[in-house]
């Protein structure tokens, strides 16, 4: 069920201030023994290409084998550039292309079938990504067609918002209906944080 297609890639958007964790990195937290960073990988393990985009601290574990770190042009150029950076480091056979925060301790191979097969079903132009239990729309939790996300990340210019990679792509929106936490749940506060480990706690 969650194992992905070879034609498939992720980009992870990683950096930022983290002013509410005192400058820490979200990314780097640490949830049930891993950090979240670490967590999120190990989700798109077996993908065709894992691009983490963004600056990491100096003292962070090296990425696992067959993942790369790459800075966004410019610097601190904001989501859609760093997704722009991204994407030359993904192999022009892919066909889909994960879209995601770095500070989501939930995502899953599992859940990102999901969004492919939905995607897929839809027609192969189509993206899919994740709502929140409010309808709220994810969209650093999401799956595209290569193509037309490659065609709009060469428009976007620095400080450009993440929404504008998706202008003009059809897309189907998924809910999370299975009893384990859903990954579309991110780490902006402490309060999320404690939220995090107490779920991967209950799971163990």
């Amino acid at each position: 069920m969650g194992e992905l297609p070879s034609d498939f890639a992720a980009i992870l958007l990683v950096g930022g201030k983290a002013r509410r964790f005192a400058g820490c990195a979200k990314c780097e937290l640490v949830v049930e023994g891993a950090t979240i960073l670490e967590r999120v990988l190990a989700g798109c393990e077996g993908a065709a290409a894992r691009v983490v985009v963004g600056t990491r601290p100096a003292d962070a574990a090296p990425l696992p084998n067959g993942a790369v770190q790459v800075l966004e042009d410019p610097p601190g150029s904001g989501p859609a550039r760093s997704v722009r950076t991204g994407l030359e480091h993904v192999p022009g056979d892919c066909t889909r292309v994960a879209v995601l925060a770095g500070d989501l301790p939930f995502l899953s191979s599992k859940a990102l079938r999901l969004l492919i097969d939905t995607a897929n079903a839809a027609g192969p132009e189509t993206g899919a990504l994740y709502c929140d239990n409010a309808g709220r729309r994810q969209w650093l939790c999401g799956v595209w067609p290569a193509g037309p996300l490659r065609r709009n990340a060469a428009e976007v210019e620095p400080g450009a918002p993440a929404r504008l990679l998706f202008t003009g792509i059809e897309v189907e929106t998924v809910v999370w209906e299975d009893a384990s936490p859903p990954p579309w749940f991110d780490c902006d506060t402490p309060d999320d944080l404690d939220q995090a480990r107490a779920w991967a706690a209950d799971m163990k």
